[in-house]
């Protein structure tokens, strides 16, 4: 009988591995971001560079096409745009004081000039403890809706 024993634990043990069933692995999911959750939720159309930055073009009457960028960095959100790319060769040093002095005429969006390229963008900060989706597209249409504007300023 001692000798039947670890043979039939053996059968068992056997039996038990034919009869299982594997489990299938199911797809992980990839987690969405905390901006990109706000984004899904403009209705904007968006496309997500990496976890943190986001773009979405436009186009307007005075702009043909351009992009604002939606960055997501420690406890801010950055609604930006590049003016030098959207308005090539129209922006120079003899610009900058009638761009600075636009800043009076918006609210939430901010026009900047960088020293070190000579670059200038259109920018708006949101903190992200105090943001939707509804205020983000809010946000990031009056960004857009600047752009064209300056645009039209140097047509």
């Amino acid at each position: 009988m001692k000798k039947q024993l670890p043979l039939v634990f053996m059968l068992l043990l056997v039996s038990g591995m034919a009869f299982s069933q594997t489990k299938t692995k199911l797809p992980v999911k990839k987690a969405v971001s905390a901006l990109e959750k706000l984004l899904a939720g403009s209705g904007l159309p968006y496309n997500m560079v990496n976890d943190s930055l986001a773009v979405i073009p436009y186009g307007g009457e005075n702009i043909v096409s351009y992009k604002v960028l939606i960055q997501s960095i420690s406890d801010l959100i950055i609604v930006f745009t590049d003016l030098s790319e959207a308005l090539p060769g129209k922006i120079d040093s003899t610009k900058y004081k009638y761009l600075l002095q636009q800043n009076n005429q918006f609210d939430v969006v901010k026009i900047c000039i960088s020293g070190e390229d000579n670059s200038v963008s259109l920018r708006a900060d949101l903190y992200k403890s105090g943001t939707s989706n509804v205020l983000l597209k809010r946000v990031i249409e009056q960004v857009a809706n600047v752009t064209n504007i300056i645009g039209g300023d140097f047509k």
